[in-house]
């Protein structure tokens, strides 16, 4: 029995082929929709492996450079000269859309202005570690676009395929259950109705005879 109460008529029948029809539509929008997604987010998914290793590796290497520049100046002439390293950053974020999903653009702007130490008190180590961490900022703001981007498109995905499910599993059999059910009450009807036309003019032939 058809999931969708309705009288078996052809006016209906009409109107249920033409929703099925629209419901087909829908179907095969948001299965390209899908596939262009899945297609992005494996793409960003190795992208965003790349920036942590990146990440990882730069900050790892700014670390040890900060080590060198402690051998070098020891604890307090390190604390006292970056006192006068001023660094900021200005992190600015756009948004792009890609099939419905704002995907977000990070752009960090770093600025600093020239130390006041001395360069004779402090090592060449010192400038290494200050270019190593604004490299560290840099490649966060990187990862952190990789992974808001990430998670969006994810979940972008998942609603996409639930809604592919529930065209696919549920609407449109139930269309197509409901159509097949109007047009074999109609066909049933129609031979009915020549059954009984055929009845009726067999009865007038005999009258005549």
């Amino acid at each position: 029995m058809a999931r969708y109460k309705v009288i078996p008529t052809k006016t209906n029948l009409l109107r249920l082929k033409r929703e099925r029809s629209f419901a087909q539509e829908g179907y095969d929008l948001l299965e390209q929709k899908r596939k262009i997604l899945v297609l992005e987010l494996m793409q960003l998914m190795d992208k965003t492996v790349e920036a942590q290793d990146t990440m990882e590796k730069s900050l790892s290497i700014a670390f040890r450079s900060l080590e060198q520049t402690v051998l070098a100046m020891g604890r307090r002439s390190l604390q006292s000269a970056a006192m006068s390293v001023k660094v900021e950053a200005d992190l600015t974020v756009s948004v792009r859309r890609l099939m419905g999903v704002n995907i977000p653009q990070v752009k960090l702007d770093i600025r600093d202005q020239l130390p006041s130490f001395s360069l004779e008190e402090t090592s060449f180590w010192i400038d290494e570690s200050i270019s190593r961490f604004k490299g560290v900022l840099a490649d966060l703001g990187k990862l952190a676009e990789m992974r808001v981007s990430l998670i969006r498109i994810s979940e972008e995905v998942r609603k996409t395929m639930h809604r592919v499910n529930a065209l696919e599993k549920i609407a449109i059999p139930d269309y197509n259950e409901s159509i097949k059910y109007i047009e074999d009450v109609l066909e049933e009807n129609e031979r009915e109705m020549f059954a009984t036309l055929k009845l009726v003019k067999e009865g007038l032939e005999r009258r005549k005879g």
